[in-house]
């Protein structure tokens, strides 16, 4: 994973959430633009969860991003 492509993931629009996969096998969920941030640096992602938890991940570590399906407005 390049920064290029998640910066490109984080400001597309329209946002489409996506997952970000580790080589643990975790995956780390961004539902919107505003739960996620690259560092200056471009190393690292800060994903923000549930009761202001957070998860801090080295880019290069990306294994692979899944993007959601777009959700129609209701």
């Amino acid at each position: 994973m390049t920064v290029e492509k998640l910066r490109n993931l984080l400001n597309a629009s329209p946002f489409r959430p996506f997952s970000v996969h580790v080589p643990s096998g975790h995956a780390v969920s961004v539902p919107a633009r505003d739960f996620a941030a690259v560092s200056p640096s471009g190393r690292t992602l800060v994903v923000l969860g549930e009761n202001e938890s957070e998860t801090v991940l080295d880019i290069m570590l990306i294994e692979r991003v899944e993007l959601q399906p777009l959700t129609s407005p209701a």
